[in-house]
Order: structure tokens, then C-alpha cells, then sequence
């Protein structure tokens, strides 16, 4: 009778078991307990792979996408001179590209002889007969390439455990590239599972940007085989696995190849032996006449503990994943029984719901006695029954349980829990403020809030009889640090925490005022702005600490000696304004103003260092119905101006002022729709040899005929383009139109075009101009890059270095208007210069002036001895012309020999005069 009940009960738990696998649970449990064997157990990699790995790196370098297939002729073409063994491109390759890039990519293949491309079956979302879309790498390729397949099959938990041997593909049966790799030589049908203990993530990889760029060891790829493949995140080619959670594909196939390469093909077995154990053992539990139930859950543990043993061995020695899942189940579900027979499943209730409110009232005690606010209970007589850690340490007091409340709380708290404990349940509590008085002067803020509850308990009274009684809940905060922050934000919100004056918002405020007050006294509000304009210097001299003390002593000395009559607010670190009320007058009285200048402007001490200040004000009257916004923006722009101008320290603002800026800002967003509307041309001015008269090159000049402001000078844009940094743009636009239309002259003759300073500091000019030569196919050697001598001011390696490489594309360079700017000589021989511009100053009423001779002189032994050229700019009469062949000048322009004229003009002219 016993073994029938055992047997009975087995077959019982053998189809739960059953019933788990079906429903897939067992499969879940399974692959969770392989993953684990895998991350326990740890193999290194073959070391026969490498990876060639399309990073973000890569992809931020070359910064194109898809890659141009001349760069995978390119990497293939390196890869063979490393001696690799195989190359297989895991990308696609089922679609033309241009035709030159993909007759490069296909010469590397033939040359190199060992290259496979990927191929791959994907789902259609059209509606046909077989739904599938095959990508095979296009016939050009195919040639002299090999298609190998780069599918994975996902399973059911959306990971991947197998790759592929191989796959029928448009009626051919192909190698996939993990077994290609892997050296098989089996059947193209069917999976293998993947050994994910092999450390892939030990891969060596290498950044394709660093092949290209020759950067690479080719010691790593000798006698190696190569995968090329996408890891970057924006390429999507990434797939969840077990252990490493996400893998790129490449990556899987290189573990498939090591897989194979380790013969680690894994396969799934040994279930049922697995089961027929643990059956086993359940069978001789119930068998036998072992007494205890945790004698009986500790064998069905060990024997557990056993089988995973033993599981993990045999995945660890042999290519097997063993399925114990069941198994353990069946132990799991034997275990339960145990527990349920021997203790009873009233008795396991009641023990599950002895531990379920031990563990609440646990949570709950440790909840109350950890939290942030501080808590204490108050019974009917006035004693604390309960008090947390925090409610100990707000009150200074580690006994408070037991306490009278009156004794240890504050008056205030023990009044309004008295009067909580004597309403009924419906009272809503209201949060209330209490001050503290803590450490000497210091004042604590405590919010606190009383709550009335009941409490059951057993009578003590009447035995066996339950009654209920009141009990106050106080629960305390500390919101000193909360109430002091809040003062500090609104502090902030209205001063300059540096210098204690008034911010840019209380300014705004103040100036409603004083305007308000003016309107009443018929008097002026007069907004005066000022800038330390050599602030800067000063923190990048002496650093950021020395500037916030001047501003600091700026702020002492405007307090102390011009607070009575003026309020003073900090605008930003370099920028204070005062407002104050003046008589109405029309000539204004700017004698304040003057004092101001006077105060601040004097030298400054700051711990040893003498500093001085450089001051420039702009200041605004009210006048006619403005507002605080008006009167500031109107200060801000006369201050704008005198900051600009060097021989000013004051100005008033004028409405002409506002009319300059607002054309200004026009001005700023019409340029920038210039290129767009073809508003913008090119003028060509001679460039002419003195000798012979003939003319040699031309000098392009930038021209804007705007929609809306009609010509606009250059000597008004330029500069606006700089200042906005659009002048890279306009640049490259003009580089780009002047080569284009000097190589449509009928004779080959120089081009001269001004580069910016800016196109230096905020442009790749060396690529700009690269492009722009291939583009238009015209002759390095005939352009001139013209620069000002204000690009020398902020000299760096980096120029010379940008300008070395512009010569050595074959430009060639010229120092426009020299003599004007910095003329500094230190320079010219430190930069590759091959012509020097004389500004058109020198050259006055036909070089009479004996100063102007000596100029040109000297000039012309100074480029003789760093053999250079020499062209005079503003030739405008023969005398002149005359006076500077006499003096040994080689070349010239000017209005004498054609004024900037179009592109046809000027080749009309040239034709003519030949």
C-alpha cells in the first residue's frame, strides 16, 4: 500500500512537472540557469579573430554614413599588406553606390582574394507569396567574393542562443560566416547552440578610423582572420544575449567562429536523466521512513544541490546544456508536499501569517524610528508613550519615552496636543510654525503638525475586555535650513550676492519707482551704465578671485561715496548702472557723471596688487512716456557705442543710435539669407605689372546688393560677418564663385581673395580651400589667400601650422594693407609670406611727399630681403604709376587701371588690352 501511494503521488508530481514545461516555465528556468553556468565558467578566446570595429569613434572622424566603398577598398587593401588570412565584411552590400567607389571596392576584392560579404534573408513587409527579402552583395562583388550568411535565429525570450551552420539562399545552400570562420566543413543546414562562457568581450578590436589613418599594429592581424562590422549604437546592429547582454552582430559571428574554432558547438541533453534522479530520490523519501520534515527538505536540497553540481561539470567538459529545470521542480513540488504533510496547511497558514506581522510590525518600527520628521506619541495623561531617533535628537533627549510631555516638549506643542486629545476624530489638522531658540542667538524653525487617533488594547480592568483611547501624534520638521534658503533665493532674486547691490530685476523695479516719482516731481530719470572694459584682463592676469574683489571695491566706493543721490545695481561682472532723479533741462547736466568717473576711476589695492580700471559710461534721460525696459536698453546701446569707439569715455544716447542698431539687426538676418537669394557677387579689380603694363591677375571684392537695403558697402557687412562668425560661410562662397569664374577667362591670370581672421579660428580654411580647388578645378598655384595684419595679434602654433598647409596645396600668400594694423616685422619672417600690399595711404599726390618715398623704399629692401614681392594699392594717376616703376615696385592696382568691375568686364578688358 505504501509504494502504491508513492507511486501514485510521483505521477502526480511528474505531470505538474509536465504541465510546467508546457507552459514554458521550465524552458525560462532553464536558460536562466545555463546563463548562469556560463557567466560562472570563464574561457579565453582562440586569439585567430580579430575584429575591424565601425565605432562612434570612427563614425565621428569620417563623419559620413553610409561609408564611401572606396575606404573598404581602402581598409581591405591595408589589411592584405598585414597578411591577414580571411576579411569578412559583415555589412551591406546588396546595393549600388556610385560607380567609381564600387570599381574600387571591387579591384580590392580581386587584388586581395580572400574577402567574404555578407548575405542575409530579411522579412517583407509587402504583402506576396513568400514574404522575404534576399540581400545578396551585388554581381560586381560577387565576382571575386564569396557570400557568406550573417543571419542569427532569436528565440522565443528575444535573445540569441544559436547561430547558423549555413541557410539556403535563392536556391544555394551557404556557409554562414561564424562556420567559414570557425574552419567547418560540415552540412549548410541547421544551428549549433553558442558557448557564451568564451570571453568575447576579450575580442581584440580594432577602430576602423585607426586602419585607415595607418595608426594600427599590423603585428595584430598577421595570419588572423578579420571581421568588419558596426558596433556603434546609431548603426542599430546590436542584438540581446545571455551574459553580455548586448552584443553587435559582428560580434555574435565572431562567436560563433570561436565556438567552433573551441569545438564548443553546444547541444541540449540529459533531460530525462535529470528527471529520472530526481524521481529517484523522491520515490526513496516517500519509501522510506525518514521522520522530520527538514531532515526530508535537506536531502531534496542536497540532492538539488547535487544535480546542478553535476550539470554544471558536464557543461564545463562537454558541449552539453543539461535541462534540469524539471527536475527541479519535481524536488521543489516534493519539498512543498513535505512541508504542507508534516506541519499541516492550517498550521502553515497560521505560521506564514505569524511571520507576515512580525515582519510588518518589524518594517513599521523601523520605518517610524528612521524617518526624516520627528515623531511622538502623547497618551491622555500627558506622557510621551513613543518617540523616534529623530524626535530625540530635535529635542536633545535620548529618554523621552515615559517622560511627562511638559517636562521635555515645548509649551506650544504640549497645548496644541492637549487640545487635539480633547476634540473628536473629524478635526483636520493644520500645520503649524514654532520657533527655537538653539545655540545662543541662532533661531531654529520647526513645522509641526497634531494628529488624534485611537488606540485598542486589552482592558486591564476587565479581563478578556477590549477598550479604546486617545493618543496624539506630533509630528516635528526641521525647516530652519528650508526658511534660510528661502531668504537666500529671494535675496538673490534681487542682489548680486559679489557686491550686494541691486540685480538687474530689482534695477527694473527701482526704475518704476523713480519714474513714478519723477512723473509727480516734473523732474529726469537718468540711467547711467558703466563698463570696467579691462575687467577680463584683469581676471585672466591676476584670476577670478581678484575680480570679484574689484568689483567688490567698486561696489564699497559707489555705496560709501555715491549712494545718497543714486541707486546702484551690479548688471554683470564687468557692468554697473545707476539710476537717480535729475531737473529738467535741455542741455542735461552731466557734471554726475563726471564725479562718478572720478570716484570709481582711481587705482585700487587688492591684497599688494595696484590695480587700474578702464572706464567707458553710456547714459539715457527719460523722455516722453518710455519704460524701464526703454531707458535700459537705450543706456545699454550708448554704452555699446562708446565701448566700440577708442577716443570716448562717455555718451549719451541718441535716437540715431537706436535707428544704427535697429538696421544693425536687419542688416545681420538679411546677410544671412544673402547666399540663399543670390543677392551676393563678386567684383574683380586688375592686378597690374608696372613694367609692361600688363595685367597678371585680379583681386576679388566681395559685393551685397540686398532686396531691401540695396548695395551695401563691404566696409559695413564685412565686419558685421565677422562679428557673428557668418563670414565663414561668405568665405567659402566667395573662394568657391571667384576660382569658378576665373577659370571661365580666356587667359589663366592670379586670383586674389581675402581670407578673415575669423575663417582661421572658426573654420577648417585648410579643407575649405581644398575642396573648393577640386571642386572648380582651378590651379592652386595662381590663387592668392590675402590677410590683414590683425591676424597676427593672438599669435598661435596653430596658425603657422594651417597656413603651412595651405601653402603646401600650393597657395600662395599675401599681406594685404600692411602698414596700417599691427606692423610688427617679427612676423614676416615667421610666415610663409610671397607678397607684401603697401597700403593705398602711402601712395599721395604722386608720392611727392619725401616720407612716403622712404616708406615705399623701405618696403621694397625689406621684401627684397625675404624675397618677396612688393604691389602698391591705390594707384589713381600716371605720376604715381611712373614714380613707383622709378623707385623698382614691380606691381600695382588702382582705380588708374580699371575700378572693380564683373567677371565678363574684366575679361573683356583683358582680351582687349592684349
Amino acid at each position: 500500500m505504501r509504494l502504491l501511494n508513492a507511486c501514485l503521488l510521483a505521477m502526480f508530481l511528474v505531470a505538474s512537472v509536465f504541465i510546467m514545461r508546457s507552459a514554458g516555465i521550465a524552458t525560462s528556468l532553464d536558460r536562466w540557469l545555463w546563463e548562469a553556468r556560463f557567466g560562472i565558467d570563464h574561457r579565453p578566446v582562440s586569439g585567430e579573430i580579430v575584429l575591424v570595429d565601425i565605432d562612434a569613434r570612427s563614425l565621428d572622424s569620417l563623419d559620413v554614413w553610409p561609408l564611401p566603398r572606396r575606404l573598404y577598398g581602402q581598409l581591405t587593401d591595408e589589411l592584405v599588406s598585414f597578411g591577414v588570412q580571411d576579411i569578412v565584411f559583415d555589412v551591406d552590400f546588396s546595393a549600388a553606390s556610385t560607380p567609381e567607389d564600387d570599381l574600387l571596392f571591387a579591384e580590392a576584392i580581386e587584388r586581395a582574394g580572400n574577402v567574404s560579404l555578407a548575405a542575409f534573408v530579411q522579412k517583407s513587409g509587402a504583402t506576396g507569396s513568400s514574404g522575404e527579402v534576399v540581400n545578396l552583395p551585388i554581381e560586381r562583388f560577387l565576382q571575386n567574393a564569396w557570400p557568406v550568411v550573417v543571419m542569427v535565429p532569436m528565440e522565443d525570450d528575444s535573445r540569441i542562443w544559436r547561430n547558423l551552420y549555413g541557410f539556403e539562399i535563392s536556391g544555394t545552400s551557404e556557409l554562414s560566416a561564424a562556420a567559414f570562420l570557425g574552419n567547418y566543413s560540415g552540412a549548410t543546414s541547421g544551428a549549433f547552440g553558442l558557448d557564451y562562457s568564451i570571453a568575447i568581450d576579450q575580442l581584440t578590436r580594432v577602430s576602423l578610423v585607426d586602419v585607415l589613418e595607418g595608426s594600427a599594429d599590423p603585428s595584430v592581424f598577421a595570419g588572423k582572420k578579420v571581421i568588419v562590422g558596426a558596433s556603434a549604437l546609431e548603426l542599430r546592429d546590436l542584438f540581446p544575449v545571455p551574459v553580455f547582454d548586448i552584443l553587435p552582430g559582428s560580434m555574435i559571428q565572431a562567436l560563433g567562429a570561436e565556438t567552433l574554432l573551441q569545438d564548443r558547438a553546444m547541444s541540449e541533453r540529459g533531460e530525462l536523466i535529470a528527471l529520472l534522479f530526481a524521481s529517484a530520490i523522491v520515490l526513496l523519501l516517500l519509501l522510506t521512513k525518514v521522520e522530520g520534515w527538514s531532515i526530508k527538505v535537506g536531502i531534496l536540497l542536497l540532492a538539488a544541490i547535487s544535480l546542478e553540481t553535476v550539470a554544471f561539470g558536464v557543461q564545463n567538459l562537454t558541449p552539453v546544456l543539461v535541462p534540469t529545470a524539471s527536475a527541479y521542480f519535481l524536488l521543489f513540488f516534493a519539498a512543498v508536499g513535505v512541508i504542507l504533510r508534516e506541519l499541516g496547511f492550517h498550521k502553515v497558514l497560521s505560521h506564514i501569517a505569524t511571520v507576515r506581522r512580525r515582519n510588518s510590525e518589524r518594517i513599521l518600527g523601523q520605518v517610524f524610528d528612521d524617518s526624516f520628521d520627528a515623531i511622538v506619541v502623547l497618551d491622555k495623561d500627558g506622557k510621551i508613550t513613543a518617540a523616534n531617533q529623530t524626535a530625540r535628537k530635535l529635542f536633545r533627549d535620548e529618554t523621552l519615552t515615559g517622560k511627562s510631555a511638559r517636562s521635555v516638549l515645548p509649551a506650544a506643542l504640549v497645548e496644541e496636543a492637549e487640545i487635539a486629545l480633547g476634540s473628536d476624530l473629524n478635526r483636520q489638522p493644520v500645520p503649524q510654525i514654532l520657533t527655537l531658540a538653539d545655540e545662543g542667538t541662532k533661531r531654529k524653525f520647526v513645522e509641526f503638525v497634531v494628529t488624534r487617533s485611537d488606540k485598542t488594547e486589552v482592558s486591564t480592568r476587565r479581563t478578556g475586555e477590549l477598550e479604546t483611547r486617545a493618543v496624539a501624534c506630533l509630528t516635528c520638521r526641521d525647516v530652519t535650513d528650508e526658511r534660510e534658503s528661502a531668504e537666500r533665493l529671494k535675496y538673490l532674486a534681487q542682489f548680486d550676492p559679489v557686491t550686494n547691490l541691486a540685480n538687474r530685476n530689482e534695477l527694473e523695479r527701482e526704475l518704476s519707482r523713480k519714474m513714478k516719482s519723477a512723473n509727480d516731481s516734473s523732474q529726469d530719470l537718468c540711467l547711467v551704465q558703466f563698463a570696467v572694459s579691462n575687467f577680463d584682463q584683469i581676471v585672466a592676469t591676476l584670476g577670478f578671485s581678484y575680480g570679484d574683489r574689484v568689483r567688490q571695491a567698486i561696489a564699497s566706493r559707489l555705496k560709501n561715496h555715491l549712494s545718497q543721490q543714486i541707486t546702484w545695481a551690479a548688471m554683470s561682472a564687468d557692468v554697473f548702472a545707476g539710476v537717480y532723479l535729475c531737473e529738467a533741462a535741455d542741455e542735461r547736466d552731466l557734471s554726475l557723471i563726471d564725479g562718478i568717473r572720478e570716484v570709481i576711476g582711481e587705482d585700487y589695492t587688492v591684497e599688494g596688487a595696484r590695480i587700474s580700471v578702464q572706464l567707458k559710461f553710456g547714459c539715457a534721460f527719460s523722455e516722453g512716456s518710455i519704460g524701464p525696459e526703454d531707458i535700459l536698453k537705450r543706456s545699454g546701446n550708448a554704452l555699446a557705442k562708446v565701448r566700440r569707439d577708442d577716443r570716448k569715455q562717455i555718451i549719451r544716447f541718441e535716437p540715431a543710435m537706436d535707428t544704427a542698431l535697429q538696421r544693425r539687426r536687419k542688416l545681420e538676418t538679411e546677410l544671412f539669407k544673402a547666399i540663399a537669394r543670390d543677392e551676393l557677387s563678386l567684383a574683380y579689380q586688375p592686378l597690374i605689372n608696372l613694367e609692361d603694363g600688363s595685367t597678371f591677375g585680379a583681386e576679388a571684392l566681395l559685393r551685397w546688393e540686398s532686396r531691401e537695403f540695396g548695395t551695401v558697402s563691404p566696409f559695413e557687412f564685412i565686419p558685421l560677418a565677422e562679428e557673428n562668425g557668418y563670414i565663414v560661410e561668405l568665405g567659402s562662397w566667395a573662394l568657391n564663385r571667384g576660382m569658378k569664374e576665373a577659370r571661365t577667362w580666356q587667359k589663366r591670370l592670379r586670383l586674389s581673395v581675402n581670407i578673415s581672421p575669423v575663417q582661421f579660428s572658426r573654420d577648417n580654411l585648410v579643407a575649405t580651400v581644398h575642396e573648393a580647388l577640386e571642386r572648380t578645378n582651378f590651379p592652386a598655384e595662381l590663387l592668392d589667400l590675402e590677410v590683414t595684419e590683425s591676424l597676427f595679434i593672438d599669435e598661435s602654433e596653430d596658425l603657422n601650422f594651417h597656413m603651412e598647409q595651405l601653402k603646401s596645396l600650393g597657395c600662395s600668400f599675401s599681406l594685404d594693407d600692411f602698414g596700417t594694423g599691427y606692423s610688427s616685422l617679427g612676423y614676416i619672417a615667421n610666415y610663409p609670406f610671397a607678397k607684401i600690399k603697401l597700403d593705398k595711404s602711402f601712395v599721395r599726390q604722386s608720392l611727392a611727399s619725401k616720407k612716403d618715398v622712404a616708406i615705399v623704399e623701405a618696403v621694397l629692401h625689406l621684401a627684397k630681403g625675404f624675397d618677396m614681392s612688393v604691389l602698391v594699392e591705390g594707384i589713381e594717376t600716371r605720376e604715381q604709376a611712373q614714380k613707383l616703376k622709378e623707385l623698382g615696385c614691380p606691381m600695382g592696382q588702382g582705380y588708374l587701371f580699371g575700378k572693380p568691375m564683373s567677371s565678363a568686364e574684366f575679361d573683356l578688358l583683358v582680351a582687349k588690352a592684349a
